[in-house]
């Protein structure tokens, strides 16, 4: 999930829930699954399939416990945890987000007409839906739905069922190629983490305060409640270390979070978040002199599934999707893998 900012005057490439955790676009995340269809039929991103590869594994985590402490620090750890851990633990299950981010400048122009080449940004917000089902319990065989859509008839779906994969743009027809990797993992992180990248944009001034309740946990066990507010006290360090890391974040240094509000339920024992209600309020230096406002809300809820309830439906009439030359794997083909390398 991204929101929108003065250093990036057009939309940029983002996987799946637009991360707040990346420098947020000019078109206050114009789609945040850019290009999903084309990653997962072409197959040909070594270093996606790379990163999915390590990220994911063939066998399913074992549950873990809950953080060690219900700080800042083990919220957000919590929250970041991977779809994989989450699955493990739920099962099939249903995730579901709905995100609003707004950006506006404060104040008008210091001149009616901009310069030429004057960066002058405009208000804009967007309204943001993922829904995700996982309907699975065979931790080698994926099988889900993975739709996202925004309120300015912009939206992407995927269905991944075993080796097969199916995705649509907007408007679009359905194309259907063979699962060639294990990108698909990326795009389940992503959502999975949703919850994760708003925090981390408060992460700064963010407070938590931690209480126990009996019976709201998966399976009738316990859960946390978190109640999230604004710190008087700032403290970057608090900022995941993969945010500081990313160049596109930069802009966040100069950034004043206005706003913190929200209350969060985790599964006491494995950590994974089950409903969320955050908003974030924040303002940073615009690139006309302005100063830019933002907000983002965000309503998430993880609900568990009967087996027989979490059905996906495979879309029918999907067309073969042409596939650009691997000359790698057409060698081998041709050479019967004798090939020297």
């Amino acid at each position: 999930m991204t929101v929108a900012t003065p250093e990036s005057p057009s939309p940029t490439r983002r996987t799946t829930l637009a991360r707040l955790a990346a420098a947020p676009n000019r078109r206050v995340a114009a789609f945040a699954w850019a290009m999903l269809s084309i990653a997962s039929a072409c197959g040909g991103d070594d270093a996606a399939d790379e990163q999915a590869a390590a990220a994911s594994p063939t066998t399913p985590p074992a549950r873990s416990t809950a953080p060690a402490s219900w700080d800042v620090a083990g919220v957000l750890g919590a929250c970041g945890l991977s779809h994989a851990h989450a699955r493990a633990v739920l099962g099939p299950h249903r995730l579901h987000v709905t995100t609003t981010t707004a950006l506006a400048p404060e104040g008008d122009p210091a001149t009616h007409e901009a310069a030429v080449g004057e960066r002058r940004p405009l208000s804009e917000s967007i309204t943001d839906d993922l829904d995700l089902v996982w309907a699975t319990t065979a931790p080698n065989q994926p099988r889900f739905s993975l739709t996202q859509s925004n309120n300015h008839d912009r939206g992407r779906a995927v269905v991944v069922d075993g080796e097969q994969v199916y995705t649509r743009d907007h408007g679009r027809d359905w194309y259907v190629a063979p699962l060639q990797s294990d990108v698909h993992e990326l795009w389940l992180d992503d959502a999975a983490r949703a919850v994760h990248d708003v925090l981390a944009l408060a992460a700064p001034q963010l407070a938590v305060a931690a209480s126990s309740t009996p019976g709201a946990g998966i399976a009738g066990g316990d859960a946390m409640t978190i109640i999230l507010s604004r710190s008087a006290d700032r403290d970057d360090a608090r900022v995941p270390a993969t945010v500081r890391a990313d160049p596109r974040a930069a802009w966040r240094a100069q950034a004043t979070i206005d706003t913190i509000e929200g209350t969060l339920v985790l599964d006491a024992t494995s950590g994974v978040w089950l409903s969320a209600t955050v908003t974030v309020a924040y303002s940073t230096p615009g690139p006309d002199g302005r100063r830019l406002r933002g907000r983002v809300e965000l309503r998430g809820e993880t609900t568990p599934m009967a087996a027989e309830a979490a059905s996906v439906s495979v879309p029918a009439g999907a067309l073969p999707l042409l596939e650009r030359t691997r000359y790698e794997v057409e060698r081998e083909e041709l050479l019967d893998g004798l090939a020297g390398r």
